[in-house]
């Protein structure tokens, strides 16, 4: 699309963007709706139980039930916020200072999924630590299976810290290239070294900037190999759309169509860039 093309517009006038190939179908396949109906009755189930180990005093099963319940509620939340379309929606970007010098257009992370996440992250931890500290006094199979279990809830809660101290993600667009702060990694790589933008889909969406390495390429990997399938692939930027606080497919056309106009690239440091992808004006190459 031309830079002095008019917007994309739609019912009402608001912008329209084209559906993107790679994301278009259904979200839910049957077994996986199904899969979840399932979950959520037995969360119901263990719901109750909590109430009636209340009325009977029984204290040891209010609190087992009671941490399935919630476990279960968390495991639906997330896997059915991973999949909830939100094309048309979500909070707009914003101008935000770039360490490289000058400002950028920030989409920044969604709080929901931290949530869900870090609460599934939680008790996984507390679980394994249970675990491994009674399987200690087990003999000798125990030590050996409490060592294990001690491991992964290290693990998992090195995980977790990590992904609370780089929250909020972010994938900031500036003049010199494309920030990206994740789950566990942070990277920065420059416009000339990005070839393809592409919406994919690995299990769920997926938005991938793919690019070259180079000298002023720069990667962080904050938990090493234990990371995400998004660190597995640097250099490529990869964000999975239910991270994003904004419209995924609005990120997605504003990432395409900066690649293929490096001559409007330095407008992402200006009020210019936001009113353009507003507007509906900053839209990929069909």
């Amino acid at each position: 699309m031309q830079a002095d093309q008019d917007p994309v517009r739609g019912h009402g006038g608001a912008p329209a963007l084209p559906v993107l190939t790679g994301w278009a179908g259904r979200q839910m396949s049957v077994l996986f709706t199904a899969s979840m109906v399932g979950l959520a009755v037995v969360a119901l189930g263990m719901a109750a139980g909590v109430v009636s180990a209340a009325r009977s005093d029984d204290g040891s099963s209010v609190v087992l039930l009671a941490f399935g319940a919630v476990f279960l509620a968390l495991v639906i939340g997330f896997s059915v916020q991973s999949r909830r379309p939100r094309s048309g929606r979500g909070r707009r970007p914003t101008l935000v200072d770039v360490p490289q010098g000058g400002r950028g257009v920030r989409y920044g992370y969604a709080a929901v999924p931290y949530v869900l996440l870090g609460g599934l992250l939680v008790l996984a931890a507390l679980v394994t630590g249970v675990v491994a500290v009674t399987a200690m006094f087990a003999g000798v199979v125990g030590v050996l299976l409490g060592v294990g279990f001690a491991i992964l809830a290290v693990l998992v809660g090195w995980f977790l810290v990590t992904m609370l101290r780089l929250a909020p993600g972010e994938l900031v667009l500036s003049p010199a290239g494309i920030q990206h702060r994740a789950l566990v990694h942070t990277q920065f790589v420059p416009w000339r070294d990005v070839y393809q933008v592409s919406a994919e889909r690995v299990n769920t969406p997926l938005l991938v900037v793919k690019a070259n390495m180079s000298d002023d390429t720069r990667m962080r990997r904050y938990t090493g190999r234990f990371g995400t399938l998004e660190s597995r692939l640097l250099p490529f930027v990869a964000v999975r759309p239910y991270w994003l606080a904004g419209d995924p497919v609005a990120v997605y056309h504003a990432l395409a169509f900066y690649h293929s106009r490096p001559d409007l690239q330095p407008e992402l440091g200006t009020e210019a860039a936001l009113d353009r992808i507003a507007a509906g004006r900053a839209v990929a190459s069909r």
